[in-house]
């Protein structure tokens, strides 16, 4: 078999991967240490003052794939004894309770968009809050299909609800605790308003205008303005001027991001193979924003600092993690002047 040829397949494997965002190459690990602005460790987040707050990354990898350094994407928002979770992907629940937090006081999960690295716990999330007899009522909010997802993950435990019920004399159903809110988001919107926090929302690009005159489903993202500080989540997306403005002087900007070497080689791949892999090829390139883009949004919302999330990618065989992670800052830092965060599990913020 000729190098090209070889060369060729390992090309296309990659991408196939990288497509479904397992990553074409080594996922970046969650000890890394190129944080570029003042974190904690996740313990501390129960020392947060009666109206201060911390974030807490939960998980940190972008896409579908599983690894053994880092969980999907999940965010844990505690503010004075409350906590908020921001999506909820495969590994949220271990971490929650890696970081100290435990699950049961979750009384609102904010869903980005549902795509399955971040809904994939949530079934296992409510089911284990039922099982463990001191749930807090839980309102998860989200785009469309959010209520729907919900009734769903609890008919998905209904054997397991069933059998305690009979066998433990259990009365109260998770239909009774767990409740879906399809979000209806037009513009900024306020969607949630308590005494700790109001949450804002505005529909961001994860979904091309092709694909939305298709279908009912939307992305968003969220702002969290809090007595101590505002923190606005992007959720997936390109490029947005949505965003921009939802974000705009926040304290606190976590964004996705997907490397520009990694982008580079899917546009190059979608050019020659099948049909349906250059689609899924075309949606990573189109709905992911680069570094450079998290750069421009940053600059021109003039947030305060970023945080790099939900991270596609990693150092080649010849790389090192430190040259990877530099990487990112310094191409944010060619727009954007201010901190740089490369985000990792159980990161505190």
């Amino acid at each position: 078999m000729s190098a090209l040829v070889r060369s060729r397949r390992t090309v296309l494997k990659a991408a196939v991967k990288f497509a479904g965002f397992a990553a074409a190459s080594r996922m970046l690990p969650a000890g890394s240490a190129a944080a570029q602005a003042p974190a904690q460790s996740a313990g501390a987040s129960k020392k947060t003052e009666e109206k201060g707050s911390a974030l807490i990354l939960l998980g940190t990898q972008g896409g579908p794939g599983v690894t053994l350094t880092r969980s999907q994407t999940a965010q844990a928002l505690v503010i004075g004894d409350r906590q908020y979770l921001i999506d909820c992907g495969y590994g949220t629940v271990r971490a929650l309770v890696q970081a100290g937090l435990g699950f049961n006081s979750i009384a609102n999960v904010f869903m980005t968009h549902l795509h399955n690295d971040h809904t994939s716990d949530l079934a296992a999330l409510l089911s284990l809050k039922w099982t463990s007899g001191r749930a807090a009522e839980t309102n998860v909010h989200g785009p469309f299909g959010t209520a729907a997802m919900v009734r769903g993950a609890i008919q998905f435990c209904n054997a397991d609800t069933e059998i305690r019920i009979v066998n433990e004399g259990r009365t109260v159903k998770p239909e009774s605790l767990f409740h879906g809110k399809d979000l209806d988001v037009s513009g900024i919107t306020e969607v949630f308003r308590d005494e700790r926090v109001v949450v804002k929302a505005v529909q961001n690009t994860h979904f091309p205008e092709r694909a939305l005159k298709r279908m009912p489903h939307r992305s968003l993202a969220y702002r969290f303005e809090m007595a101590d500080r505002s923190i606005v989540f992007s959720g997936d997306t390109a490029y947005c001027s949505g965003l921009v403005e939802l974000a705009r002087n926040a304290d606190l900007f976590v964004c996705e991001t997907i490397g520009v070497p990694q982008r580079e080689m899917m546009e190059q791949v979608a050019k020659d193979i099948a049909e349906n892999r250059e689609s899924i090829a075309r949606h990573v390139i189109e709905t992911h924003s680069t570094t450079e883009d998290v750069g421009r949004m940053a600059s021109e919302a003039k947030v305060k600092a970023v945080v790099l999330n939900h991270i596609v990618g990693g150092p080649g065989p010849e790389g090192t993690l430190e040259s990877f992670e530099s990487s990112l800052v310094d191409s944010v830092r060619k727009v954007f002047s201010g901190p740089v965060t490369v985000g990792r599990d159980q990161m505190q913020l």
